[in-house]
């Protein structure tokens, strides 16, 4: 294998990794963003039917879990 050679197929191999992590962060802020306006709609819900804010859900969430 030729010095040129070797040098293509490491260009190769480094734009090919570097697409594919480009793809799996794009796919991974696409699914933190619907999990986060899930869990924002959720606790919307939820104060509409208790009536306690999303800070207090949290707050309260934060103390169960201390126990």
């Amino acid at each position: 294998m030729t010095r040129a050679t070797q040098a293509d197929d490491t260009w190769f191999l480094n734009t090919a990794a570097k697409q594919i992590r480009d793809e799996d962060l794009k796919r991974a802020e696409r699914l933190n963003g619907r999990v986060a306006m899930l869990g924002f709609t959720i606790g919307l819900i939820v104060e509409a039917f208790s009536g306690d804010g999303i800070l207090k859900q949290i707050a309260d969430l934060a103390l169960l879990s201390q126990r």
